[in-house]
């Protein structure tokens, strides 16, 4: 028999809860990540420099990873005149062509951190409540 991978196993145990658990996680799941994007945009800087200020705020999004059950990834798809993404410039700070270094103004990974605390339970706490209606204790 072939080892099964991390993500085969994840599949394996996705799968095996009912389609009522599955929904509901992934309807809190949703909403989180709803919750994550709009937190994202609101500590995003906005600039002069950009050729539509606001953009970099605006081009924050999520979408759901085909093949991988719950899962999402949020992106920042701002680009500059060049076609190359400058979200991470502005995250982490960069050089200019002339040599300046230009400071770091986080958003992304702050935001991040602050919200994923207790995030697994959240997620988690609709499917719990349904488990306990379905086998109530006693």
């Amino acid at each position: 028999m072939a080892k099964m991978t991390n993500l085969e196993k994840r599949m394996a145990r996705w799968n095996s809860f009912s389609a009522e658990i599955r929904d509901a996680v992934e309807t809190e799941l949703k909403k989180e990540v709803d919750d994550m994007v709009a937190a994202i945009q609101r500590a995003a800087p906005v600039s002069d420099f950009e050729a539509r200020p606001g953009e970099l705020r605006d081009s924050v999004s999520a979408y759901p990873v085909q093949g991988r059950p719950a899962a999402w990834r949020i992106i920042v798809k701002a680009q500059d005149k060049k076609g190359r993404y400058y979200g991470s410039y502005v995250e982490f700070g960069h050089n200019t062509e002339d040599g300046r270094r230009v400071a770091a103004q986080p958003f992304f990974w702050p935001t991040y951190r602050s919200r994923r605390r207790g995030l697994r339970a959240r997620i988690l706490r609709p499917a719990r409540k349904l488990i306990r209606e379905m086998f109530p204790r006693g």
